[in-house]
Parts: C-alpha cells; sequence; structure tokens
C-alpha cells in the first residue's frame, strides 16, 4: 500500500525551507552579488545579470517543486492542477508578504509572479512526462 500522505508531509517542508531562506537576511541580492564576484572576474555589469539569472531561476525552481508537490499531494482532485498552481502563486504572495518583515529584505510583486509562471510550468512539464511515461509503459505492455 502507498502511503500517499507522505507528499502532504513533503509540501510542509518544502515549504518550510522556503520560509527559512527567505527569513534570513543573508540571502539578499548583494550577498549572491559578492559571491559571484568572488567566484569569477567578471565585470559589475555581467555579474548583476548572473545575479538575476540566478535569484529569478530559483523562485521558479523552489515553486515550481512546490506545486508539484501539492499536486501529487491532491492528486484524487479532478482540479488538482489548478489547485496546486493556486497554493504555489499564494505561497509566492506570501513569502513575499513574509518579506517586508525581514530585515534588508524587499517583496517585489514581479517576483510572485515568477513564482507564479514557475509553478505554471512546472506542472505543464510534470503533465508531459507523465503521459510520456504511462504511453511508454502501455507501449512495453503490449509487446510483452
Amino acid at each position: 500500500m502507498r502511503k500517499h500522505w507522505i507528499f502532504g508531509v513533503a509540501v510542509l517542508v518544502w515549504y518550510a525551507m522556503i520560509f527559512s531562506l527567505t527569513a534570513s537576511p543573508a540571502s539578499t541580492s548583494k550577498n549572491t552579488s559578492s559571491i559571484i564576484k568572488s567566484e569569477t572576474n567578471a565585470s559589475p555589469v555581467l555579474v548583476h545579470k548572473i545575479d538575476v539569472m540566478v535569484r529569478k531561476g530559483a523562485h521558479v525552481a523552489v515553486f515550481g517543486i512546490l506545486a508539484i508537490l501539492v499536486q501529487l499531494a491532491l492528486r484524487k482532485r479532478s482540479n488538482a492542477v489548478l489547485l496546486a498552481w493556486f497554493v504555489a502563486t499564494l505561497c509566492g504572495a506570501a513569502d513575499e508578504f513574509h518579506q517586508t518583515l525581514v530585515p534588508n529584505r524587499t517583496p517585489s510583486i514581479i517576483d510572485i509572479g515568477i513564482d507564479s509562471l514557475g509553478a505554471a510550468a512546472a506542472l505543464l512539464l510534470f503533465h508531459i512526462m507523465r503521459h510520456i511515461v504511462a504511453r511508454i509503459i502501455r507501449k512495453s505492455d503490449a509487446e510483452f
């Protein structure tokens, strides 16, 4: 018997990780830039571009994973994908609000949009991959 409740626990653990990362004033853009600067010999313009890509890519990945975990936790519901996207977007908005309470952090409506797009893209990719895997399994079962 599968333990599907584990995905609900995974959602809570993942969101707690997001919350703890954004509770740290150390995870600001200045710190990210200084790490990039120390590891490369890039110009300030390139450092800024890399910083933006890394930070926005992290939003996409983190909230995409959250959306997939929520979908897996809600998979019995017919509207699991829509709910997963909504929950991930709402968590992104809550995270940005949380940043208003953390010194040296600033919230961004753009980041909420990036979180939402990351959730939607991850759910779409997950849906496509599930169909591809199911088709491969059906094809291999038919060959036996």
